[in-house]
């Protein structure tokens, strides 16, 4: 009788085949390998120096070499090759979202980057300046990184219980001697997000002979644009074969309202209008062509940006001194700077503000005295009309975000006694500023311009020099925005065992936290034109004060217990204990054993809270349901309704904090073992279970129209009722504030295996696999609501859960020769809408080194070596579309060439 399965399980099964099966080969001729020498250190999760080994936590650990041999150079880029972090947010998905531009954030569990700790040597870092409530990967210097710790169980004693989702530690290089400098360039099959990098790192003295060491390291980094009109999948916003189209009401040339019918008109609908720019006489709901309408449509997402253009650096100082034997000092300073270029559709000249409509006068040099109409029948507007119009002429929207990160660290450690110690001090700043830089506009300068008639919004032909000048003297050129987080703290920290078989840890840590927010008069007076309102500035601050304790125990032979409490002191929401229980049960050599309980605690961050409320637009595009129902203007409401703003529009939404939220809360356990039969093959199984209370998100646009009677002025805002036949007033905008949502409950399974052939005349082959497979992914859209269940689905709240996926990557080396091929497998899952499916994603990249001269290192490599496009999804979570920039690489198939050399 055949058994059925799921697709997660066939997947996972098919993993443990080939892995099983590659590990049955390890069983002779093991003698060759000696045991690793051991050395006491402090794994992330514990302040107890050990042995190394397994903890009773789940660790998992990148080394540098697997770094190397990834090809990745980014943070952002390793991280999405860790199967426990699901739903990062990358830097494509901040094309049109002006709350966080240029930000890139891990997301441990997909429970938000808010709830995952990312350190550097085991400290906080300040969150991104724009943003306020995660630490920004493009800060991470990957040049110095000399290896990376995931702990995967998250509300850590150590660093803190806001660490829900887990923690992510970048370990810096240290007592590093010699220079290493590196350069490489990689360039896609089909053109766009080409990079070039270059890196340099340096050391000097040995903490042993010369009592200090010195580390510098530089990094450098270059991406071009990746345009949406470069890769088919994303060239447009209307797609009949997948059942939407995303176009708008504001084009190209203007449509305009006339007082003879009250609809709009275009000049160009009558031959079709003018679809090299971008304009259709289409259906606004199949995408077909509608030879009868008398307006058109705009593919505004055509000229979007899939991935931006980007040129960062990041730079690092290290220094140790060795006091005595028993005592070192050291001190840290790294730098990162980041500058990304967002260049989103032009912009919408019509009336989202509620200061009127931008006029075209009567009498005016470019007025349509006739006009064509389908069919050949001609119409004479008259009077004053009133716009829907894209300023193509005034270029794309653009904004340059640079965002800084200083960080200085100075400390001490050593032993007294008994006694390991380590305290420091650490400071560090993001600063961040948004720019406009071309396309943004003064509406009150630009509605001046258009009454001079001088303007031609209605051919479609390039402006004359006056009309020209008259739009670009309405730009907005300047800095808009400027924002600072910073973190102070002071931290101290002591082991030692007490007795054989008993360890004992305290720490405290001391923080402020600070938050400054300013925009610029122009943000302030809300004069700027599809670009939301007035944006008031924020400044916030808060001090946490926290004390730990931990006891490791050797209860038996083999069997360890792990006690830690933490307490924490908010200025702002008092005081919160939380403790952590593990356990680690060693059997045999072979087998451990292990498990965790522990709760959490977040408190909202000063973002959350104060981040000003701004309004954007809305990513996807929605009809008014009781003054356009079904995309259609009633007759009797003709004359009232401005479809291009109330039919299938982007809408405006409220962004920002919210000061009455609550902290969020956390009860999760882990449950798991590790199998190391021989030193060449280890297995390991980790059950998670994460249940988080009061979950501080916010509702996606689809769900809240798609509850419209449910949150119909609750979420939904409106103008005042603004005429006499009873029609609704429009939808001024959607709340989509941070709030306090309900209980969010996952749980499931890490799968890690790793083995390697003995060495033969051949070289030695080595595999590795990284997989998660999620049972529950449930949650309430507030409290005491009915449980949503997300995992193998897409929902507008949390965007799509994939079941189950993976890295697995097998590497040989021989001699001077060493190859990695590696497969990077997401699950596929049902759509948004629960009508179709996004099919698997699977990618094989390749690479290759060669060190055969002293020194150099020479590297080529092949990305996506199948050049599989992204899986179509209909998703209107980002401005993107066609596809889901959260689970796929837009740039198809890549090479890259790198070289390396080492001076000693």
């Amino acid at each position: 009788m055949a058994l059925a399965l799921r697709p997660g399980y066939r997947a996972l099964l098919q993993a443990f085949g080939t892995t099983m099966a590659f590990g049955m080969l390890l069983q002779p001729a093991l003698a060759d390998e000696a045991p690793a020498k051991v050395q006491k250190i402090t794994v992330t999760g514990s302040s107890v120096k050990r042995i190394q080994g397994e903890t009773a936590l789940p660790v998992e650990v990148v080394t540098r070499s697997d770094i190397d041999k990834s090809g990745v150079n980014t943070a952002q880029e390793l991280l999405e090759k860790i199967s426990s972090n699901v739903n990062g947010y990358n830097t494509s998905q901040g094309v049109g979202d002006s709350g966080q531009p240029g930000f890139a954030g891990a997301n441990m569990r997909g429970l938000g980057a808010g709830s995952t700790l990312v350190l550097i040597n085991g400290r906080r870092v300040a969150n991104y300046a724009f943003n306020g409530g995660a630490v920004d990967l493009n800060s991470i210097p990957m040049a110095a990184v000399e290896r990376v710790e995931v702990l995967k169980d998250g509300a850590s004693a150590v660093y803190g219980t806001d660490a829900i989702g887990g923690v992510i530690n970048f370990i810096l290089r240290n007592d590093y001697q010699g220079v290493d400098v590196s350069a490489g360039y990689e360039a896609t099959e089909k053109g766009g997000g080409n990079s070039t990098k270059a890196a340099i790192t340096a050391g000097y003295g040995d903490l042993t002979s010369q009592r200090f060491n010195v580390l510098a390291s530089f990094n450098y980094e270059k991406v071009e644009a990746l345009h949406g009109k470069d890769r088919d999948f994303a060239a447009t916003g209307i797609r009949p074969d997948l059942g939407f189209t995303k176009t708008s009401g504001n084009a190209y040339p203007a449509n305009f309202y006339d007082d003879v019918d009250g609809t709009l008109w275009n000049t160009t609908a009558y031959k079709g209008c003018i679809p090299s720019a971008g304009s259709y006489q289409i259906n606004t709901t199949t995408g077909a062509p509608q030879p009868t309408r008398k307006n058109c449509r705009y593919d505004y997402t055509s000229v979007l940006d899939i991935m931006p253009p980007s040129e960062k650096y990041n730079a690092v100082l290290r220094g140790v001194f060795k006091i005595t034997e028993d005592h070192e000092a050291y001190a840290e300073y790294m730098r990162s700077d980041t500058k990304y270029t967002f260049a989103s559709s032009e912009t919408p000249v019509n009336d989202f503000s509620g200061n009127g409509p931008f006029i075209y006068p009567a009498g005016g040099k470019y007025y349509p005295t006739t006009v064509t109409l389908p069919g050949g029948k001609t119409a004479t507007p008259s009077g004053d009309l009133s716009l829907a119009w894209r300023l193509k002429d005034g270029g794309l929207r653009t904004n340059e975000s640079h965002a800084t990160l200083d960080r200085i660290l100075a400390g001490v450690k050593g032993t007294f006694g008994a006694w390991d110690y380590d305290t420091a001090f650490n400071f560090s700043k993001s600063h961040a500023t948004d720019s406009y830089v071309d396309g943004w506009v003064s509406e009150k300068k630009l509605k001046a311009a258009l009454l001079t008639g001088e303007i031609d919004p209605f051919s479609g032909n390039a402006q004359t020099a006056v009309g020209q000048k008259l739009i670009n003297d309405a730009k907005i050129i300047q800095k808009v925005r400027e924002s600072e987080a910073k973190v102070t703290s002071w931290d101290a920290k002591a082991s030692r065992e007490l007795m054989k078989g008993l360890s004992f840890a305290a720490g405290l840590e001391v923080r402020k936290e600070e938050l400054k927010d300013t925009p610029d008069a122009i943000m302030s007076s809300g004069d700027i034109q599809g670009g939301g309102g007035a944006l008031p500035p924020v400044a916030a601050d808060r001090t946490v004060q926290g004390l730990y304790g931990e006891l490791n125990y050797e209860v038996l032979k083999g069997l360890e217990t792990l006690l830690q409490v933490r307490y924490d002191h908010y200025s702002d929401f008092g005081g919160t204990t939380n403790p952590k229980i593990g356990v680690r049960y060693a059997p045999t050599k072979s087998l451990l054993l292990r498990g965790s309980y522990t709760t959490g605690f977040r408190a909202p961050t000063l973002s959350d809270m104060f981040l000003p409320n701004f309004k954007g637009n809305t990513a996807n595009n929605f009809s008014d349901p009781n003054r356009c129902p079904g995309g259609t203007v009633p007759p009797a409401y003709s004359g009232f309704v401005n479809a291009s703003l109330e039919c299938d529009a982007q809408l405006n939404n409220l962004q920002g904090g919210n000061k009455d939220l609550k902290p969020e809360k956390s009860n999760q356990y882990t449950l798991g073992l590790r199998f190391e039969p021989t030193n060449l093959l280890s297995v390991g199984l980790d059950y998670w279970n994460i249940e988080r209370k009061d979950t501080i998100s916010a509702l996606g646009d689809t769900t809240i129209m798609d509850n419209y009677a449910k949150y119909d002025n609750l979420y939904i805002k409106h103008k005042p009722v603004d005429n006499t036949l009873g029609v609704p007033g429009a939808i001024d905008y959607i709340v989509q504030t941070a709030q306090n949502l309900g209980t969010y409950k996952t749980d499931g399974l890490d799968v890690t295996f790793a083995a390697a052939l003995p060495r033969a005349e051949y070289g030695r082959f080595r595999l590795n696999y990284d997989g998660t497979y999620i049972f529950n992914y449930k949650y309430q859209r507030e409290n005491g609501g009915e449980y949503i269940q997300n995992v193998g689905k897409y929902t507008d709240d949390n965007g799509a859960i994939s079941q189950y996926r993976h890295t697995l990557a097998l590497t040989w080396d021989f001699q001077d020769w060493s190859a990695t091929v590696a497969q990077n497998f997401v699950l596929g899952y049902r759509d948004q809408g629960d009508e179709r499916d996004v099919s698997d994603i699977s990618t094989f990249d390749l690479q290759g080194s060669w060190k055969g001269m002293k020194g150099l290192t020479l590297t080529a490599g092949m990305r996506n070596i199948f050049d599989q496009n992204p899986p179509q999804s209909v998703q209107g979570r980002t401005f993107q579309v066609g596809y889901d920039p959260q689970y796929a690489d837009p740039r198809g198939r890549s090479y890259y060439l790198r070289a390396g050399y080492t001076f000693k």
